[in-house]
């Protein structure tokens, strides 16, 4: 048995809050890998060392676009080539990046669709619509020209690519009927169906999709709306922060569902002579159902996500994740092969707290075998324990393995990185824990360097927090 695929998802490259981000001191990119991720890659690469390079695969928020400038996430990437494929040393993958584009990225998918309407045009078609979704399986046709360009700012991977699949994509085998299908998991969060939810709201439907399309076309242009290169907003982007501080609080909830609120409404006004002040009906004013929807919405979400930290998933996300794999997903992996897999597996990312386990899902012969990959950010001061990073393994034989490289230390301690699995027994498992075992020191070495940076960036967010809130107190005395 091989690894054939690599999955990392919320890298969050260019964020000062990535434990991969290299920064000076003086805040600015630097050159290079930061110690965290030139510790990972040399665990990495000491893992593998036996395997043939298995293909990287990148679940969303690779690059964080939604709140850092383009030629900061820029600069970060070229640190994770600089890791990965070194001038002057062993390169750990395959040269042909699959790349899932999440929320904060949602960009480059439409960087790639408005690509994919142009290459089509050129070749003399005129095509109905730019494309809403790609399909799960085979090798993705649209390409990543942002990353695809920062890969030739390094000569030596000439030929190097990076194709682009949205919202999902996967690996089947007709013959053991087993299929490992990814996605970044923002669809998985009601903050991110804010559209359809709205829909719902004015009495139109099921406020859940039934296809992948509608969910896309429904909710896309919110993500971009909210969320997908404020990085490159200007003061709006500096001042919009970080959604998981925001979710630290009630009042800081309320303030950005307020805030959001205000945006849509003072839009309608400015650039299409909309009064939100005009009556609908009963009284109500088109203002009063905006800040309705956005509450029952993005306000709600935050309510739940910030609830949640203390817990991996909560009864409503455990829903929310079995309607997307019971539904959307369902209805387009029978679109695409004929017969249902009878072993799914499924990974995600987005909620930054890694955990394997089986899930009873309507449709599937066995429990679907689910997979989080967690994140690279911290999302709060308060160390909590479920919060912390994966590395999912992906074999020929379509068994899946979690590398759990860290949570985040209590008491002063760390986790040692391990392989785990989702409960079925798995060839994967065990000869990915003795590999694992083998590069031990590398691992030791990652753990601490880790463990530091966890640390020295707590310190600076509880420093951040305790000016914040003198500040206010100041303002407030005056």
């Amino acid at each position: 048995m091989s690894i054939r695929h690599v999955v990392l998802s919320d890298l969050h490259l260019g964020a000062r809050d990535s434990l991969l981000t290299h920064v000076h001191g003086s805040g600015e990119i630097a050159d290079g890998p930061s110690e965290v991720l030139a510790a990972f890659a040399n665990g990495m690469r000491e893992t593998l060392r036996d395997q043939e390079k298995p293909q990287l695969v990148l679940l969303g928020d690779a690059l964080d676009l939604g709140l850092s400038p383009f030629g900061d996430v820029s600069k970060s990437f070229l640190q994770l080539l600089d890791a990965f494929f070194p001038v002057d040393g062993i390169e750990l993958f395959d040269r042909e990046i699959i790349y899932v584009a999440g929320n904060h990225d949602h960009h480059l998918w439409r960087m790639a669709q408005d690509n994919g309407f142009l290459s089509a045009l050129e070749a003399g078609q005129v095509p109905g619509d730019l494309d809403s979704v790609t399909k799960i399986f085979g090798t993705p046709t649209h390409r990543c020209r942002l990353m695809e360009s920062l890969f030739a700012h390094r000569p030596h991977l000439q030929g190097a690519s990076v194709k682009i699949a949205y919202p999902n994509w996967g690996l089947s085998n007709g013959e053991t009927k087993r299929a490992v299908v990814m996605h970044h998991g923002h669809y998985l969060d009601g903050m991110y169906r804010a559209l359809s939810n709205m829909r719902a709201f004015l009495g139109d439907g099921e406020a859940r999709p039934d296809t992948m399309r509608q969910l896309e076309q429904e909710n896309g242009p919110w993500i971009d709306f909210l969320w997908s290169d404020l990085g490159s907003a200007g003061e709006i982007g500096d001042e919009a922060g970080s959604l998981y501080e925001v979710m630290l609080s009630a009042g800081a909830s309320h303030d950005f569902a307020e805030s959001i609120a205000r945006r849509i409404t003072g839009g309608l006004h400015a650039k299409l002579g909309i009064n939100p002040k005009m009556p609908l009906k009963y009284g109500v004013t088109l203002d009063n159902l905006i800040r309705a929807a956005v509450d029952l919405t993005a306000g709600r979400a935050a309510e739940r996500q910030r609830d949640g930290y203390g817990h991996v998933l909560g009864e409503d996300e455990i829903e929310d994740l079995g309607w997307y794999l019971g539904t959307p997903l369902a209805h387009q992996v029978r679109e695409e092969i004929s017969d249902m897999p009878r072993e799914l597996s499924f990974i995600f990312g987005h909620t930054h707290k890694p955990f394997q386990d089986e899930l009873l899902v309507d449709g599937y012969d066995v429990p679907v075998g689910v997979f989080n990959t967690g994140g690279w950010v911290l999302d709060e001061p308060t160390l909590m324990p479920v919060q912390g990073c994966a590395a999912m393994l992906v074999s020929d034989e379509l068994e899946v393995a979690s590398l759990r490289l860290f949570n985040d230390p209590t008491d002063g301690k760390i986790t040692p990185v391990r392989v785990e699995g989702s409960g079925r027994a798995s060839r994967l498992v065990d000869e990915a824990s003795a590999a694992v075992e083998r590069a031990a020191d590398h691992w030791a070495n990652f753990s601490n360097v880790v463990h530091a940076r966890i640390v020295e960036e707590a310190d600076v967010r509880v420093r951040k927090i305790l000016a914040r809130s003198d500040a206010e107190l100041r303002e407030a005395a005056e």
